[in-house]
């Protein structure tokens, strides 16, 4: 199996650690991902993607999950309220 690109989960298993870094990943996330060596071409898909782009970076799922909430992303795909009651 493929692993993760390097730095990707010693950076979120700082966060884990340190509580008070974690508001970098909104206000200065290329700090973070200078610090820990992440390389650039995944930058943007830790900015921006979701939990099927993060997870083919062959991010551990539980650390993926962390990563989506503390960036304030959704960690599940979003569907209007109308969807379930369409359906019924």
């Amino acid at each position: 199996m493929a692993s993760a690109p390097p730095g990707v989960h010693a950076m979120i298993e700082h966060l884990i650690a340190t509580p008070q870094d974690r508001a970098l990943i909104r206000t200065s996330p290329d700090s973070l991902f200078e610090r820990f060596g992440v390389p650039a071409q995944v930058w943007p898909v830790l900015r921006e993607g979701g939990r099927d782009d993060l997870a083919a970076l062959n991010i551990q799922g539980n650390l993926v999950i962390k990563w989506l909430i503390w960036s304030g992303r959704p960690t599940v795909a979003m569907f209007p309220i109308s969807y379930y009651f369409d359906r019924r």
